[in-house]
C-alpha cells in the first residue's frame, strides 16, 4: 500500500503548523482523548500502541493510565510531531516511546495490549490491510479503541466555515471521494465495522460521541485566526491563494454565531467510539 501522499503532508508545513498548534489543539481535542480511554480503560502496567499519535498527548494519558512504568508506544509519519512528542516524554519523566514509522507496515518487537488513538487512524490508503497489520501487533484478546470523525456535514466546526469562504472561492471544488484518505474518511460507520471485521476484528461497536467543540481562542478573532491556520479551510486557501483576509472577515462573521457568554466559540461536532476485540 501507498501512503507517501500523507506522508510528505504530515512532513511538510502541516506537520509544523500541528507542532505550533499543538497545545491549543491537544485542549480542544482533550474530550476525545479522554473518551478514548474512557472505553479503553487501561489496566496497571498494561501497554498500548497509538496510532497517528502526533505530539504524544493520548500516549503520555495511556502512560500515566498505566503506572507511567511501562511506556506504552505512540506512532507517526510525521518528525515535527514526533520530535515534539519526545520532547514531551523527556519533561514529563515519562517511559513513554514514539517510533517514526507507516502504522500500516510498523512491526513491533513485542505484542500490545491494545491499541489506541484520536483522530489518527482515516489516512490509510489501504485501510483493511493497515488494520489487519495492526492487529498483528496486539495480544490475542486484546482491544482496539479509536475516535473518528463522522461526516463533514455533521461537523459545524469544520464545515460551517468551509461554507462561510464558499462566495470567496475562485472555483467549487469537486466533492472528495467520500472514502479517500482524510480526517471524514471513516464517516460511514458501516464501512468502518466492515474493514474492521475483514481485517479480522471481532465484538466491533460503534458509538456516537457528539459533544459541543470550543475552538482555541478566547474570542471570535483568535478563534478565526486558529481556523485559518489549521484544518479544511487553511488547505483550500492554500490550495486556491485565497485573500486570507477577506476569508477572515467572513470566517469572524460566521463563528459569531457560536459565540458564548465567555466569548470563546462552542460548535457542534460528530464524532465515532470504535471499538473491537483481537480474536
Amino acid at each position: 500500500m501507498n501512503n507517501d501522499a500523507q506522508i510528505e503532508y504530515w512532513n511538510g508545513a502541516a506537520g509544523q503548523k500541528w507542532v505550533e498548534q499543538s497545545n491549543r489543539l491537544d485542549g480542544m481535542l482533550a474530550p476525545y482523548a479522554h473518551k478514548v480511554l474512557e472505553a479503553a480503560n487501561v489496566q496497571l502496567e498494561e501497554r498500548c500502541l497509538d496510532i497517528g499519535c502526533g505530539a504524544g498527548a493520548l500516549t503520555l494519558a495511556a502512560t500515566r493510565a498505566s503506572g507511567d512504568t511501562i511506556g506504552s508506544l505512540g506512532v507517526d509519519v510525521s518528525q515535527p510531531l514526533l520530535s515534539l512528542a519526545r520532547q514531551r516524554a523527556a519533561e514529563a519523566g515519562s517511559p513513554a516511546k514514539f517510533a517514526h514509522a507507516d502504522a500500516s507496515t510498523f512491526e513491533a518487537d513485542e505484542a500490545f495490549d491494545q491499541m489506541i488513538s484520536r483522530f489518527g487512524v482515516m489516512f490509510f490508503e489501504d485501510p483493511s490491510a493497515a488494520f489487519a497489520n495492526i492487529r498483528g501487533q496486539i495480544k490475542a484478546g486484546g482491544r482496539l479503541n479509536f475516535m473518528c470523525w463522522q461526516s463533514l456535514r455533521e461537523n459545524d466546526w469544520a464545515f460551517a466555515p468551509l461554507q462561510a469562504a464558499m462566495p470567496l472561492l475562485k472555483e467549487i471544488p469537486q466533492a472528495p471521494d467520500p472514502n479517500a484518505p482524510g480526517p471524514f474518511a471513516f464517516a460511514d460507520k458501516d464501512r468502518v465495522a466492515a474493514l474492521l471485521t475483514d481485517a479480522g476484528w471481532r465484538d466491533v461497536s460503534i458509538e456516537a460521541f457528539e459533544p459541543s467543540i470550543t475552538l482555541p481562542g478566547d474570542d471570535v478573532a483568535s478563534s478565526a485566526q486558529f481556523m485559518l491556520q489549521i484544518g479544511p479551510l487553511a488547505r483550500l486557501i492554500a490550495e486556491q491563494d485565497l485573500d486570507a483576509k477577506m476569508v477572515e472577515q467572513a470566517l469572524i462573521d460566521r463563528l459569531s454565531k457560536d459565540r458564548q457568554s465567555n466569548g470563546q466559540i462552542a460548535m457542534k461536532s460528530a464524532c465515532w467510539l470504535v471499538c473491537a476485540v483481537n480474536r
